[in-house]
């Protein structure tokens, strides 16, 4: 059953997006450390080509972060994947030498997050008023060890994915500690570049309460990005595997597909997929360490859950708990417009919104559902 169920996963994440593909480029400057980040764009719209218009809506960022000495290009796969549903995806394309700074680069992925979603707010940008809140930092070897350091530094970031990450200095095993967002750790069983017993394990073995683990059988190291020669030079020791890239390539999009839907969509069906991915298959093991904690509650949930946020449903105030005051929210329509945002104090005043459904995101503490639902009346 497990095996028909993934068969329709695929199925599903390989059929039709809604959007076509545009694409662009900016430059974004740090000023804190002086330093200008070329960034690749990729986005949702009407037509694909370079600086077309994004089309209606605030879409969800992920930021990909390359391996050591690789580029951007080296993983089309996954923004032709996820830009058709409605994602926007960015390519930091710094730190592409041999002489690398790992601290950077993290910093890179984190800081290019910002500066898009602030684009979302400038009158004269291509996206104003079409980026969510909600962000993924994602990585591959040197890139997934910086997108953990990323993820560390910049607590903003909804969740964080790495393929085949790569111990780094500074420290990504030790910098795992910090991060308090949930996590998606792939690993290919004959990866000899970043073995997993050396870095993922030990990275994963770190991470925040709601974690899972995917080890992607006779995955290889270079096969979590497209084909790159330099990659495949560093693999050349390693042992010949019969996995396709193709295949490897299905089993990442089988989970990371319903993992960023369900995190950066508040959608709880999505992560119903996901927990029914878990277990042993022909392409993968995926096991998943979540403490029952989803990232959107479900209605079941939410009446298991009243004294969280309440009263609700609500025609008025919601109470805040202690433990959630003092903390950024922002309040969401069912289409994802954002409709409210502020700082907890110890109640939440609806009283302007419309009767209908909406989702409550951002001050959520570690260890509980990172969205909670909210009925006005």
């Amino acid at each position: 059953m497990k095996w028909i169920y993934l068969l329709l996963c695929l199925i599903t994440i390989n059929g039709f997006g809604q959007f076509d593909i545009g694409e662009t480029s900016i430059v974004f400057t740090d000023t804190e450390r002086d330093r200008d980040i070329e960034t690749f764009i990729y986005y949702p719209a009407d037509e694909a080509g370079e600086d077309v218009d994004v089309t209606d809506g605030k879409f969800p960022v992920i930021a990909v972060g390359h391996g050591f000495v690789m580029t951007y290009e080296s993983y089309a796969y996954i923004w032709e994947h996820f830009v058709p549903l409605g994602y926007i995806v960015i390519l930091p394309n710094t730190e592409t030498t041999v002489d690398v700074s790992h601290g950077d680069f993290g910093t890179d992925l984190g800081f290019v997050i910002e500066a898009l979603q602030n684009e979302n707010t400038i009158e004269t940008s291509l996206f104003y008023e079409h980026v969510s809140v909600y962000s993924a930092v994602v990585g591959h070897s040197m890139g997934g060890g910086a997108a953990v350091l990323a993820a560390a530094d910049f607590p903003e970031i909804s969740t964080l994915v790495t393929l085949a990450a790569a111990e780094t200095d500074p420290s990504a095993i030790d910098a795992a500690n910090d991060v308090s967002q949930p996590s998606l750790t792939f690993a290919g069983e004959v990866d000899c570049v970043t073995p997993p017993a050396d870095h993922q394990e030990l990275i994963y073995n770190n991470l925040s309460d709601c974690k899972g683990y995917v080890l992607i059988f006779g995955g290889t190291h270079c096969q979590f990005a497209n084909s790159n020669i330099l990659c495949e030079l560093g693999e050349f020791s390693c042992p010949d595997t019969e996995t396709a890239e193709s295949e490897q390539h299905f089993g990442v999009l089988a989970i990371m597909t319903p993992w960023l839907r369900a995190y950066l969509k508040t959608d709880f069906e999505a992560w119903e997929e996901v927990v029914a991915l878990e277990g042993e298959n022909d392409i993968f093991d995926f096991n998943l360490d979540c403490a029952d904690n989803a990232p959107v509650l479900s209605l079941e949930n939410l009446l298991e859950n009243k004294g969280i946020i309440y009263p609700n449903p609500t025609s008025g105030e919601i109470q805040i708990p202690a433990n959630y005051q003092n903390k950024p929210y922002h309040i969401y329509s069912a289409d994802g417009r954002l409709v409210q945002e502020g700082i907890t104090n110890t109640e939440i005043d609806l009283s302007k919104l419309d009767a209908g459904f909406y989702s409550l995101s951002g001050l959520i503490p570690r260890g509980l559902p990172r969205q909670i639902l909210l009925f006005c009346d």
